[in-house]
């Protein structure tokens, strides 16, 4: 189950064999030698197809692939930037950080917009709110002592508004989440296809970003968090 929220920011309310006959012990001896190979043979081409498959268990269906589609009427969304091979494995925070951003920018160009920059004070605020949701349980842009977006940039240095696109994504036991590049491309897709979330990545007066993400030690919920300011 995916649900996704955005908050504008105060500034913008408006808001994947040959061999001879051979007598019958003989016959016998080749016959179970056979069959032992074909079942050794087996066993390894077994293991490699589920060295491959199961991992791809652990991922939703709806994640098997990836198709960003052609967008909207007065909108576009690019087209998946890794190679397909690239999508799955497993990623650290900095990489998932930056191709995440990178996903953003995508779309931004795709639809005349200058690029975002990253403000570290953004990541942190958004890692920290990613963190929070999954700590606490909630889900929202106010967190339980009542710091909004533009609240929590500035507890952390931040000097200017800030507008927000959150992401709740539970498994609910049907599979082991893991933070792939796959995963952020579902995310911004989930994004774009939204008129709020839209709205907040293509806003022509932003110029800076930030991103977290996180996930339960259980695999089970992933929380992620775009942060942008002016």
């Amino acid at each position: 189950m995916t649900r996704h929220k955005h908050r504008p920011s105060a500034r913008h309310r408006r808001q994947r064999p040959y061999y001879r006959q051979p007598g019958i012990s003989q016959s016998v001896a080749q016959f179970f030698s056979a069959q032992q190979g074909q079942r050794i043979l087996g066993g390894i081409l077994l293991g490699a197809a589920l060295l491959w498959y199961v991992p791809q268990l652990s991922q939703p269906s709806y994640l098997t692939t990836v198709d960003n589609g052609q967008g909207g009427i007065d909108w576009q969304i690019g087209k998946v930037q890794a190679e397909w091979k690239e999508l799955g494995p497993k990623r650290s925070l900095p990489e998932l950080r930056s191709y995440a951003i990178q996903l953003v920018n995508r779309d931004r160009q795709l639809n005349g917009l200058p690029h975002l920059t990253e403000d570290p004070l953004l990541s942190l605020a958004a890692q920290r709110h990613a963190e929070d949701m999954l700590t606490r349980q909630f889900y929202d842009h106010v967190n339980p002592d009542g710091q909004g977006p533009s609240d929590r940039f500035k507890a952390v240095g931040g000097q200017n508004g800030a507008g927000e696109n959150i992401m709740q994504w539970k498994l609910n036991g049907t599979g082991y989440g893991q933070l792939s590049y796959r995963l952020m491309e579902e995310f911004q897709k989930g994004w774009m296809y939204s008129d709020g979330h839209r709205q907040n990545l293509l806003l022509p007066d932003y110029k800076t970003i930030g991103y977290g993400v996180v996930v339960s030690r259980n695999g089970q919920e992933i929380y992620a968090v775009q942060l942008f300011s002016f």
